[in-house]
């Protein structure tokens, strides 16, 4: 679609503020601050945005991937990770907004328990996703 490969631009925003949601959400839990719990909100909701403009665009490099011959199982290995890692954390929004970005200490770990999972699924996606780049090199121009 581009000539230049967008997915391994837009996914690092994703990456950075979901970490950075689960970041200020522990920072205003240990320091009892709203504005920290307040921007945590915002961070998970840019971040899901961006999982949505990194899920767009990695269609679209799916594609050439493929045609550059890289195994379809690694693309929709990646992919499926992908999608749990979104859930996990539409759900982690979703529970937020029920809660009304209020927790009780039982809520509260249970959701860190949730987003620690989130950001250990989150990562394993963006190593897969680097496997496909720096080991089998889709998305990379073959020289002659």
């Amino acid at each position: 679609m581009f000539s230049h490969p967008l997915h391994p631009v837009v996914v690092h925003f994703p990456i950075a503020l979901l970490f950075t949601s689960v970041l200020f959400d522990i920072i205003g839990t240990l320091w009892k601050r709203d504005s920290f719990r307040e921007g945590a909100l915002w961070l998970l909701i840019l971040g899901l945005l961006g999982g949505v403009a990194a899920a767009v665009t990695g269609d679209w490099a799916e594609h050439a991937a493929e045609k550059a011959g890289i195994a379809e199982s690694l693309i929709e290995f990646h992919e499926t990770m992908a999608f749990i890692t979104m859930g996990i954390f539409v759900a982690l929004l979703l529970w937020r907004l029920i809660l009304r970005n209020h927790f009780s200490r039982n809520t509260a770990i249970a959701y860190f328990l949730a987003a620690m999972i989130g950001l250990g699924t989150l990562s394993a996606t963006g190593y897969l996703g680097g496997d496909l780049v720096y080991e089998y090199g889709a998305g990379m121009t073959r020289q002659n």
